[in-house]
């Protein structure tokens, strides 16, 4: 039996009133010095779940694992882990070119009770296929008891290798292999890698795909823009359920506008300093993405009236969907 059939006790399919699992890539929150502020990290929660997450996805890009310390990236699940409210599922992201780092933090992971890792394979030196599937087995028998996720991202990684085959070799070898976070905009891809191996969800990590992702079959997600747009993604994927197809894209259409912004200004820093706008405040970048400039900071000051608007029209996430105005 599969994990779409199954899931894992603990983790959720979708929210009532939906019919896409949503998961927020949450930002690691800092105070003005750029210090690590984990008391922020219940607010984010809350906030979360009010407005429709199910699960969220820590220290990943949007969290800047590769500027967090391996004491810090500990501490920030454990507070995830501490907070999480009824209903809100947490993956820990653990991937690190060092498999020994890895390790250690999935064994922290699991110890303190996640629901899933997850974690970007070596992203220095181009590993092949083999060695690729070989170290997500070394990880993934650090946390034996707790599903694993591989984290497809190659824009950052720059890996070549096709998320296909990676998990196609990785469903015979990694037993707890039971998800991907596909991090691209190759959608023909996107479709092969959710037929590659029996029993593996594959969640969409490219919000601004998602009506097209959605006509291949997406029903699962996790990205940064959900941490404030997750409303608009419920409606969204309510409104191509119906086959209203014109309001899907209608409705969609903040978060392409946010994805424009972020490739012309800075990209993680501008997400966050926008997220930070819509609330909770997590405080600034870390570099190398942070601060951002003026041009950055005034193509949020652009976006925020029309992000808020379509916002307050989508407040119920169980309401039929409605076309943002």
């Amino acid at each position: 039996m599969s994990w779409q059939d199954s899931p894992p006790e603990g983790l959720s399919r979708v929210r009532p009133g939906s019919p896409l699992e949503v998961w927020a890539a949450t930002p690691t929150p800092f105070d003005p010095r750029r210090e690590l502020d984990l008391t922020v990290v219940p607010t984010q929660a809350r906030h979360l779940v009010e407005s429709g997450v199910g699960g969220v996805f820590v220290a990943g890009t949007t969290g800047e694992f590769p500027a967090l310390s391996v004491d810090e990236r500990e501490a920030l699940v454990a507070a995830w882990v501490a907070a999480r409210p009824t209903g809100l599922v947490v993956a820990a992201q653990v991937g690190d070119t060092d498999l020994r780092t890895a390790q250690r933090l999935a064994r922290h992971a699991e110890l303190l009770g996640v629901d899933m890792i997850a974690a970007v394979a070596p992203f220095y030196g181009q590993p092949g296929l083999a060695a690729t599937v070989s170290w997500l087995a070394e990880l993934g028998q650090a946390a034996p008891g707790t599903p694993l996720c591989y984290y497809h991202i190659p824009a950052m990684t720059g890996s070549a290798l096709r998320a296909s085959d990676v998990v196609a070799l990785a469903s015979e070898r990694v037993p707890t292999l039971l998800a991907v976070k596909f991090t691209d905009g190759d959608l023909v891809e996107f479709d092969r890698t959710r037929s590659a191996g029996a029993g593996v969800r594959v969640f969409l990590g490219r919000d601004e795909l998602l009506p097209a992702a959605l006509a291949f079959g997406a029903d699962a997600v996790i990205g940064s823009h959900y941490n404030a747009l997750a409303p608009l993604a419920h409606a969204t994927a309510r409104a191509w359920a119906a086959r209203d197809h014109d309001a899907a894209f209608a409705l969609h259409q903040p978060f392409r506008d946010v994805a424009a912004a972020a490739e012309a200004h800075g990209g993680v820093g501008l997400i966050k300093e926008l997220l930070n706008a819509l609330g909770p405040d997590t405080g600034p970048c870390r570099p190398p993405w942070g601060p951002v400039d003026d041009a950055g900071r005034a193509a949020i000051a652009t976006l925020l009236p029309s992000l808020r608007q379509a916002l307050a029209a989508e407040g119920n996430v169980s309401a039929p969907y409605r076309i943002a105005r």
